[in-house]
């Protein structure tokens, strides 16, 4: 719901959400060797849409995944070389390289 929301206003409450909801995830799946579904959340869709609605989702899309995939470090199974992590840290790569797009990549 609150990836659905409009974003023109900053908000940190919904940012401080959004990672904590994706620490949440990672450590309920990818942790525990479980895939996130593309049915349930579709990463790499999230990601493409927030790249074309603009720099205000980038705000709260790359956290949210960057916090999801925090956990991939304490898992066996989706570490790279996995195909699925590597391809949404590749696009995560391609979008960090667009010069028009600056995000905050801390997280």
């Amino acid at each position: 719901v609150i990836l659905r929301t409009d974003k023109m206003v900053n908000n940190f409450s919904d940012r401080s959400i959004l990672k904590n909801l994706g620490r949440w995830l990672g450590m309920q799946t990818l942790a525990k060797n479980k895939p996130v579904l593309h049915e349930d959340i579709a990463v790499k869709d999230i990601i493409i849409e927030a790249y074309h609605k603009g720099q205000q989702d980038l705000l709260y899309v790359v956290p949210f995944v960057a916090k999801v995939l925090e956990s991939c470090a304490e898992s066996r199974v989706f570490k790279p070389p996995n195909p699925w992590v590597l391809g949404i840290m590749s696009l995560l790569a391609e979008i960090h390289a667009v010069n028009d797009v600056k995000v905050l990549w801390t997280v």
